[in-house]
């Protein structure tokens, strides 16, 4: 091995080791007004709740909170998800609390694909109501950059939850899925974990092969936000991710937008 590639092997390692502890520390290293908003958008008033992360305003729009992602309501004759009605009731006795008025910080991305408004959701005393939910174990944190201003507060609410195991954190319903044991009742919003046999590459993504039938997209656009790893240096590294499983070309997936939804596990 030349000079050169060793002190290339070694700058790969040590950029893995900082990725690996920055990802097991920063979630523990955040202030105690790390989820309070110091100005607002707008005041908003509430027409109706369809779960606990989505509402109509009475203007019409569909608001979609950010940060946070809970249990969906059944669909074509399919039961609803554990926890869905928990995190609805819980939203809608939040809104009744505050006269059905709310407070709201847009996000940078303002719209979903949907055409939802985007924005982080507050009482009128200015309390963030994702993080509530997540601190009461009703939801999911979900990052999806460019919307990712208060997420490590999103990130320590989860993890209050998980460690005092509240709500689904109690609950089979939270438990990680391995790649390998994908079907498609498990479509939807997963977190997944298995051993990266195959990095892939294409004109736009990095394709990060779990099993021969999963596989994490990675945009290009989106590697800003990995800064401290490159997808090349992820093979044979075990990891587990969250998003949402959907499936293409008889080959289930996953794109993954943000570290945050990224765990590297420290190597045997």
């Amino acid at each position: 091995m030349s000079d050169s590639s060793h002190v290339h092997q070694k700058a790969s390692k040590w950029t893995l080791f900082v990725f690996i502890a920055l990802s097991i520390c920063l979630p523990t290293i955040v202030s105690a007004d790390n989820c309070a908003a110091q100005l607002f958008h707008e005041t908003v008033n509430v027409s109706h709740i369809y779960d606990g992360d989505t509402i109509r305003l009475t203007d019409g729009r569909k608001l979609r909170l950010i940060g946070i992602n809970t249990p969906e309501r059944g669909r074509d004759g399919n039961k609803d998800q554990p926890f869905y009605l928990s995190a609805k009731k819980q939203l809608q006795q939040i809104v009744k609390n505050n006269q059905n008025q709310l407070k709201i910080v847009l996000g940078k991305e303002k719209h979903d694909r949907y055409n939802r408004l985007l924005a982080h959701v507050f009482t009128i005393n200015s309390k963030n109501i994702s993080a509530t939910l997540l601190r009461n174990g009703q939801g999911f944190s979900i990052a999806i950059p460019p919307n990712i201003r208060f997420l490590s507060c999103y990130k320590n609410a989860e993890k209050e939850a998980r460690d005092h195991k509240r709500g689904i954190w109690n609950h089979p319903f939270s438990k990680v899925l391995t790649a390998s044991s994908l079907s498609r009742s498990n479509l939807g919003f997963q977190r997944v974990t298995g051993t990266v046999q195959r990095v892939g590459e294409s004109r736009s993504s990095f394709w990060l092969n779990l099993d021969t039938s999963f596989a994490i997209r990675l945009l290009k656009k989106d590697l800003p936000y990995f800064n401290f790893v490159h997808p090349k240096i992820l093979l044979h590294r075990h990891l587990t991710v969250r998003g949402w499983v959907y499936k293409k070309n008889n080959e289930f997936r996953m794109t993954v937008h943000h570290p945050a939804s990224l765990q590297i596990h420290p190597a045997d």
